[in-house]
């Protein structure tokens, strides 16, 4: 078999590619995620245009041991917001509330926030709720703190 045909290690390609996406000016690496195998590069994130993800793809493209690529980045609207962006406000809006003890968590999927981690009265419990219950882009709050009396 040639050289060229044998498959790097996922790791190393991995390595490579994020490489490749760091020199990018147009791109930001630190919204994009890799995966490599069996020289199969995925691209997974939000990017703010269509114009970063051609971009992403094109210097992945260039990356010695890239047969083919998976470009499965999400070009968001620039109102629109990302599970990641509503998990930082949520976190903001959770650490800022004295009423809520640290122990609180918040869990974002596809908009929807799940609340849990133990409080030890119901306000604590409702203030939690309240506090991410009307962030721009939550769909909906599931509360799964638990009450523990001390």
């Amino acid at each position: 078999m040639e050289s060229g045909l044998l498959a790097r290690p996922a790791e190393s390609l991995q390595r490579d590619v994020l490489s490749a996406l760091r020199l990018d000016p147009i791109v930001n690496e630190h919204e994009i995620g890799v995966a490599a195998e069996d020289g199969v590069v995925t691209l997974t994130g939000n990017v703010g245009s269509l114009r970063e993800a051609i971009a992403a793809e094109c210097a992945v493209k260039h990356v010695n041991g890239v047969r083919s690529i998976a470009n499965d980045l999400h070009v968001k609207q620039r109102t629109e917001r990302t599970d990641t962006d509503i998990a930082r406000e949520a976190l903001h809006r959770l650490r800022n509330n004295v009423s809520i003890p640290l122990s609180v968590q918040a869990v974002v999927r596809d908009g929807y926030i799940t609340l849990d981690g133990t409080v030890g009265w119901m306000h604590q419990r409702a203030a939690a709720e309240s506090a991410v219950r009307y962030l721009a882009g939550v769909r909906g709050v599931s509360n799964a703190i638990t009450i523990v009396h001390l």
